[in-house]
């Protein structure tokens, strides 16, 4: 299971900090998933939508992204303070990102969690694709409300996260969510389906929310589960910063920056969100050198 950061409130107000922190007590799910495994169950389910993941190759600055990224990997586990300057350097990007590093492609993104399970955790972009990221005993989840230096690493931005110390959360949530409407509308209590095929693998994966159920399934396997289940402290609404690897075209997370907001509604939205059935096969260039820096491990 998940560790999470059990560290008490620093450099913020009391009264600011426990609004951040509040988890919104209203209700349920909206949609979308790509990736694998299976989840929820409810009949009846009206299919709105399908959407593969969306996906860019870091060119620009590439040895700069690829050290920042494999350093704060590596690091996390005995100096989170490092780590988050590292990931604070990654570019705010507004979908899924990978770099080489050596012979490892190592990924990160920032967006919304529409869903968490027991193994993956769904996640929205920015553009309003969507990713799933597989999780294990190994993957350290880490809220950062209180820290600003977390706070830049969870949204690439200084600014958002001098503002969230300040007690508003509006930058760092319209830079994850891209459109808080949209994303609103996808963590509403719909009935909304999203069906995506994963790049690269046999898998297709149906998200459905209805009545604060979540139904999820992967090929020919169904499970349910509650919209809102905490998994290792994630949530679905929480604002996500999600760093790992990329291994035969699954996504592996290995670290989570978390911030609780209040995304979820329990007012329909005006309209239904809606995406189209695409599958898209990711495409990287190796660096000519690689970084020094690699996954190892925990440092003493």
């Amino acid at each position: 299971m998940m560790g999470r950061n059990r560290r008490g409130p620093a450099g913020r107000r009391g009264s600011n900090l426990k609004a951040r922190l509040g988890i919104a007590t209203a209700v349920v799910v909206g949609g979308g998933a790509i990736g694998a495994v299976a989840l929820a169950t409810t009949s009846h389910p009206s299919t709105t939508a399908a959407q593969s993941a969306g996906y860019r190759s870091s060119y620009s600055s590439y040895n700069n992204e690829s050290y920042n990224l494999a350093a704060g990997l590596n690091d996390f586990s005995w100096s989170q303070a490092r780590a988050f300057t590292y990931f604070s350097h990654l570019t705010n990007t507004s979908r899924e990102t990978e770099v080489w590093n050596g012979h490892s492609k190592l990924a990160f993104e920032r967006g919304t969690v529409v869903l968490a399970t027991q193994k993956f955790l769904l996640i929205r972009a920015a553009n309003g694709s969507f990713n799933v990221w597989w999780i294990s005993g190994g993957t350290k989840v880490t809220n950062v409300a209180a820290s600003q230096t977390g706070t830049a690493a969870l949204t690439g931005s200084t600014w958002a996260a001098n503002a969230a110390m300040s007690g508003s959360m509006a930058p760092a949530t319209a830079a994850l969510t891209g459109n808080t409407t949209a994303a609103q509308q996808v963590l509403a209590p719909t009935t909304t389906t999203v069906t995506v095929n994963v790049a690269g693998t046999n898998i297709t994966v149906s998200v459905t929310v209805k009545n604060n159920v979540a139904t999820v399934a992967q090929n020919n396997t169904v499970t349910t589960q509650p919209a809102l289940t905490t998994i290792g402290g994630v949530q679905r609404g929480d604002l996500v910063f999600i760093a790992g690897s990329r291994e035969h075209w699954a996504l592996h997370a290995k670290v989570i920056l978390i911030e609780k907001t209040p995304m979820i509604t329990t007012t329909a939205p005006t309209t239904t969100p809606t995406t189209s059935t695409t599958t898209t096969t990711p495409t990287t260039t190796t660096p000519a050198a690689s970084s020094p820096v690699g996954i190892t491990g925990n440092k003493s």
